[in-house]
């Protein structure tokens, strides 16, 4: 079978999600959604565990400190030069995180942002220099949801924050999910999409107070030492704690 006919039959023998927040089951096991993986191109799947492992909380924790979690970043970036719309979805998932981490570090009291590009990413780094004290560092007037998820972190609500989160990384699958069917990237998209459904069915109030106090320490999520940093957890192996730490 030529490597589209393995697409096709791939992505068809996957069932419909469905809306975020809508359901409390998830509709493939991570048991058969490794299975289906399994038909990638080998050299997709190593690119895929690239691109969870970088966006998961648990995967950065395993890193010692932001700079390492910017180059690795800049890395994986790199290696998805062949898929430009992948390259983008992984940069405005490590920008959004970067917006909500320098949220955090201006909630815990921090009077001046320090050397943004030492632990951010992308394009926000400017803005949030030049606006620290603003409530949405300048870009509310077409990013609202930065206002609003400096509010609910200044309330702590973490039910609030989860779903916000949650909510912009689903729109920016969305927005490239209608570009692709049948190829690597509607896979990539889909197993990105399963980790959110996967981890709502999980969700419950104190597991997201415990993550909100765990990343409020750090910028982009390395450093933290419990569970989520004892090693690679992702769709390629048996963890149900994989993607801690996915609204970034």
């Amino acid at each position: 079978m030529n490597r589209r006919h393995q697409y096709i039959a791939l992505v068809t023998g996957l069932p419909h999600l469905g809306k975020l927040f809508s359901r409390k089951e998830v509709p493939i096991s991570r048991f058969r959604l490794r299975q289906r993986l399994s038909m990638l191109d080998p050299a997709h799947a190593r690119l895929l565990r690239e691109i969870i492992d970088l966006t998961a909380w648990a995967g950065v924790a395993r890193y010692s400190d932001d700079g390492d979690v910017i180059r690795r970043a800049k890395e994986v970036v790199a290696d998805l030069k062949d898929t430009p719309d992948l390259q983008h979805l992984v940069g405005a998932r490590m920008e959004t995180r970067t917006l909500i981490a320098a949220l955090r570090r201006r909630r815990n009291g921090q009077d001046t942002p320090g050397d943004v590009a030492s632990w951010g990413y992308g394009r926000w780094c400017n803005r949030i220099q030049a606006n620290w004290t603003d409530p949405a560092f300048g870009l509310g007037h077409f990013m609202p949801w930065v206002g609003e998820a400096n509010r609910l972190l200044r309330e702590d609500d973490h039910i609030g924050m989860e779903r916000l989160a949650l909510t912009q990384v689903v729109r920016q699958l969305d927005h490239y999910s209608g570009l692709h069917e049948f190829d690597f990237e509607a896979v990539a998209i889909y197993a990105l999409r399963w980790v959110i459904v996967e981890r709502w069915s999980r969700y419950n109030s104190e597991d997201a107070a415990r993550r909100l106090k765990a990343l409020t320490a750090t910028a982009l999520g390395a450093g933290e030492t419990g569970t989520a940093a004892a090693g690679r957890e992702d769709l390629f192996t048996d963890s149900s704690a994989a993607f801690e730490g996915a609204p970034s």
